[in-house]
């Protein structure tokens, strides 16, 4: 039995019709060319439609934080380029490279809510988030029960192997939240890297070994640190933007220093910093309520001891591995989505660092 017939067809036409409006909903929330293109070519492999198919198995009473978040965070470049893999490699029909395709980007979702709780961040991409709306309870529950149906889903589409191999990726994952050295100021950058990327595994690795199970081990490796290359170099920009206030990026600034969380951006601040101002970063980090004094010192010891040019090297370096690993790991036809996307986001590296 096909992945469609699994996922949707004992189901009422009434229980599916209050997703249908998820296209209309993303596009009024995509302000930027790239992030259209992208979602265009979300709705053409008809990704978006397995996507409503899967959330169509959760209670309705569930959708609204779900929903709420997929309209927020509106770009899907991860479900593209494990898409443009799939089709490049995977022996299977097209439903099962939808599926996965559509699972990491709910799974993206999901992580997205449970980030928000853990950080308490109250703003993303413009909007409240959704824990704000919703409630901490609530919006963990919508997740905690759409992660349930996804898992049981990928049981009756892929195996029960896939399905311990999500588990086991999510869990993973949660763990790595919870590793000490992400909890001091003195942690090495080689180490934030690797716990950036096995908090990735689910959206990088789950998906490649999912899709390429008959493949040679050197295809799926190069596949999935292309994934985490370009996952990288993300996070280390997105944590850069929360030392740099802006409002062009709708969101919070020190949401990582005050949560008590150790990024890229901040270790490198660190390591460059006086005594003095090490203290004042140690006073700040894991202290959710932040003076106003200490804000105003803060960015001024972020405009002088930022190393932008060393961070701007770590993003460009993982974007060009990306680049040369998707050379040889997805098709013509989607490499250009790969290339506009490094063009896309090291323009917004350069505005930030450089500019």
């Amino acid at each position: 039995m096909g992945m469609h017939e699994v996922v949707r067809g004992c189901l009422p036409a009434s229980k599916f019709s209050p997703l249908e409006n998820l296209e209309i909903l993303t596009r009024e929330r995509i302000f930027t060319p790239i992030i259209g293109e992208f979602y265009s070519q979300f709705i053409r492999n008809r990704t978006n439609q397995t996507l409503v198919e899967i959330l169509s198995q959760v209670p309705a009473k569930y959708h609204p934080p779900i929903l709420h978040t997929l309209t927020t965070h509106v770009t899907k470049e991860k479900p593209i380029f494990v898409y443009g893999i799939g089709k490049t490699f995977a022996d299977e029909d097209e439903n099962k490279v939808r599926f996965v395709a559509a699972s990491t980007d709910l799974l993206w979702c999901l992580s997205l809510i449970v980030d928000d709780i853990v950080d308490e961040d109250t703003q993303r991409a413009n909007r409240e988030t959704t824990w704000v709306i919703y409630g901490k309870e609530e919006s963990h529950k919508a997740a905690q029960v759409t992660y349930e149906a996804l898992q049981d889903l990928t049981e009756k589409t892929l195996s029960p192997q896939m399905r311990m191999l999500l588990t086991e990726c999510v869990q993973d994952g949660i763990q790595s939240l919870n590793e000490p050295l992400i909890r001091r100021l003195g942690t090495s950058i080689g180490d934030i890297l690797a716990n950036i990327d096995r908090r990735a595994r689910f959206h990088c690795e789950y998906p490649i070994k999912t899709l390429l199970p008959s493949r040679t081990t050197e295809i799926a490796s190069l596949a999935i640190e292309g994934l985490l290359s370009v996952n990288r170099a993300g996070q280390i920009l997105n944590d850069t933007k929360d030392l740099i206030p802006s409002e062009i990026y709708g969101r919070g600034v020190f949401s990582d220093l005050k949560s008590g969380t150790a990024t890229t951006p901040l270790i490198a601040l660190y390591q460059e910093t006086t005594r003095e101002e090490q203290q004042l970063l140690e006073h700040c980090f894991g202290n959710p309520s932040l003076v106003t004094k200490n804000i105003n010192t803060l960015d001024k010891t972020i405009t002088l001891r930022l190393p932008r040019e060393r961070i701007h090297s770590l993003v460009l370096t993982n974007y060009e591995k990306f680049l040369d690993l998707m050379k040889t790991t997805i098709s013509p036809d989607y490499f250009p989505f790969c290339q506009k996307w490094v063009d896309y986001k090291l323009k917004q590296a350069n505005q930030l660092l450089l500019g």
